[in-house]
């Protein structure tokens, strides 16, 4: 029985974001003299990564609270893939498939979610290739192109990102600066605590 609660409280929560964005200081945009720009990152790029959260239950796991009072606090490892559009302002639809598990504690198999992530660019500096991005997380919806199609979307999730260009702009390091789940169908405001995560996008049909 507790094992179906976890599942059935994982099954109403995001696990994690999509960023475009990363920590890498040392960017490719500086060895090609500030050459990389929002607009020639517009394309396709797919993306691994992983992290870990903590996930916060009321008593018997019977539903997701917030972590300032939850009794039961959980930490998860997270595993993502992700399939990114870019336009030539920096805007950005995802979609990503998620797997995640208690990091002890059970015999169950990760369980799996499919997300749609919409960010747009606050910052970017092409001397540096380096940049920051805010954006949210959807149950539902769809993308078309870079373009988000809210048909049957349900928000879970706000959070931002930052981000570091390399290889002449075919390969993208990001990491979440910031997550926060909001009260909806599928998830609880501050149920989702300590995430860390990061993540390598690579340009789908590499250019010179």
């Amino acid at each position: 029985m507790m094992k179906l609660r976890i599942a059935t409280g994982l099954g109403l929560v995001l696990f994690m974001a999509t960023m475009i964005g990363g920590p890498v200081r040392v960017s490719q945009a500086q060895d090609d003299g500030g050459g990389i720009t929002l607009a020639s990152l517009a394309g396709k790029f797919s993306a691994r990564g992983n992290g870990f959260f903590t996930l916060c239950f009321s008593t018997g796991f019977t539903a997701l609270q917030d972590c300032a009072t939850a009794p039961i606090v959980l930490p998860f490892n997270n595993t993502q893939i992700q399939n990114t559009t870019r336009d030539a302002a920096g805007n950005t639809c995802s979609v990503s498939i998620n797997t995640a598990a208690p990091v002890f504690g059970t015999r169950s198999p990760a369980l799996g979610q499919r997300h749609t992530n919409v960010t747009t660019s606050i910052s970017f500096d092409p001397t540096t290739g380096s940049g920051t991005a805010s954006g949210s997380q959807y149950v539902g919806g769809s993308c078309n192109g870079a373009v988000f199609d809210s048909t049957g979307a349900t928000k879970v999730a706000d959070f931002t990102s930052s981000f570091d260009v390399s290889d002449s702009g075919n390969r993208i390091e990001s990491i979440l600066t910031g997550f926060s789940a909001v009260n909806s169908a599928f998830s609880v405001a501050g149920s989702v605590k300590g995430n860390v995560f990061s993540q390598t996008g690579i340009r789908q049909h590499p250019q010179d």
